[in-house]
């Protein structure tokens, strides 16, 4: 990712695979700034101090129960890009997540430092993307459609 204002929030329930996904950033980029927490409550708490580039969100944390964490960190900061983590066995609770706004997921068992780097510059493209389309900025003029304007002059 090799961009110094990169900052990584991760809301993760057990502080060991905390440590181990920080690890695996700073691996990967040690120009990425890391930020982990326990709870979501921590975590909206950070983004109200500063939004993050993208979050890393486990959706299963103690202190929130019959709560959606992901519908909790995308009202907060609706621009920010959220990647799931999850474990082994729970693809099907990814898919919602997707559908529900997540950019991207990663099994926790499988993550690697170019893992995260791909997932995430992915999730901040997408999110980039789909804030031009909401401005109506983006350019939807490919080559091929300005090949047949030409044709038809």
């Amino acid at each position: 990712m090799n961009n110094g204002d990169t900052h990584v929030l991760v809301i993760e329930a057990d502080p060991g695979d905390g440590d181990l996904i920080r690890q695996r950033l700073v691996e990967g980029d040690s120009a990425v700034r890391v930020s982990c927490v326990n709870r979501l409550a921590e975590g909206l708490e950070s983004m109200a101090k500063e939004l993050p580039s993208v979050v890393l969100l486990d959706l299963n944390l103690p202190d929130s129960p019959g709560v959606d964490p992901l519908h909790e960190v995308i009202e907060k900061a609706p621009g920010v890009p959220v990647v799931i983590l999850l474990g082994q066995g729970e693809e099907t609770q990814a898919m919602n997540a997707l559908h529900d706004g997540a950019q991207d997921y990663l099994l926790k068992g499988d993550i690697t430092s170019s893992d995260l780097e791909r997932v995430m510059h992915g999730a901040i493209e997408k999110q980039a993307l789909i804030r031009s389309l909401a401005l109506g900025s983006y350019n939807v003029n490919t080559p091929a459609q300005r090949l047949r304007r030409l044709r038809t002059v």
